[in-house]
């Protein structure tokens, strides 16, 4: 990945992204998910700006983590084309529980156009889509892991059911959305509060400056976006909530001051402190 001083990220000159290493302590009736990983990915924008070359890179950086689950928080490509393309490639990924999709912004401006083309690639890949759905895996013992996701439509969204329903103290809940504050507006769906929260969607900003980036100065401030974090962890909402920097780039083809990243979340039942970001490569 090439770099100035002000650390410009360049899409095709993509070789790695940051890995960031976090540990997430779950209660002690989770047990069967100690010691089970987690790999969040967002926002590639497959394109010309991120093309094959880059995915493959971004697939070999991914494969050796050997996660346990996969989660993808949308904007998958900025074309049909490209999304098929990016559906295929991410089939290459094969954790051991299962791998889970909500859409971006973009893909469901594709789709409206496209049909379900994207979703249907994914399901093909082993990838299933969340669109205000949830998904339920049971693991041995009568733990069961269910993932919820949100449609990308953050004033339209609605599950048809609410999600977690009849949950029960073995199941592991993830709620999974492209825009981090579809979270915030929608905890009334969840009849019970996630154990952690993915979303994506910011880019970090894209564009970082002393401090500053375009949500900084109003973009998207009339969608409440300002009311979450622009990119990190947080506990803002009552449970643990990523909101990723993601790894493509769009409308300006290189990000400023907001690296790449990818994540890797280790469970574990054990009582201790979250370990500190680890932005080293695998």
């Amino acid at each position: 990945m090439k770099r100035t001083f002000f650390k410009i990220d360049y899409g095709p000159a993509f070789q790695s992204a940051l890995l960031d290493r976090r540990t997430l302590v779950l209660p002690p009736a989770l047990r069967a998910f100690h010691g089970r990983s987690i790999l969040f990915m967002t926002d590639l924008h497959m394109s010309r700006m991120f093309p094959e070359a880059a995915m493959r890179r971004l697939l070999d950086q991914a494969l050796p983590l050997e996660a346990d689950i996969i989660c993808l928080g949308g904007d998958f490509a900025e074309n049909e084309r490209g999304q098929a393309l990016a559906a295929t490639m991410l089939g290459a990924l094969r954790p051991r529980i299962g791998a889970f999709a909500v859409l971006g912004n973009n893909d469901c401006e594709h789709l409206y156009h496209g049909g379900h083309r994207l979703t249907g690639e994914l399901l093909r890949a082993g990838i299933v889509t969340l669109i205000d759905s949830e998904a339920r895996i049971d693991l041995p013992g009568g733990a069961r892991l269910r993932v919820a996701g949100l449609n990308s439509l953050r004033e339209y969204t609605e599950p048809a059911a609410p999600f977690f329903a009849d949950s029960g103290e073995r199941d592991l809940r993830l709620l999974m959305a492209h825009y981090p504050q579809s979270i915030r507006m929608h905890l009334d769906n969840c009849l019970a509060p996630p154990h952690l929260a993915l979303s994506g969607h910011t880019h970090g900003g894209q564009l970082r400056f002393l401090g500053l980036t375009p949500y900084s100065i109003g973009y998207e401030r009339r969608r409440g976006s300002h009311l979450m974090p622009i990119e990190g962890w947080t506990d803002r909402l009552g449970f643990p909530t990523l909101i990723s920097p993601g790894v493509g780039t769009s409308r300006l083809p290189f990000r400023l001051n907001a690296p790449p990243t990818i994540h890797l979340i280790t469970l574990t039942c054990e009582n201790k402190r979250a370990a500190a970001p680890d932005p080293a490569h695998p």
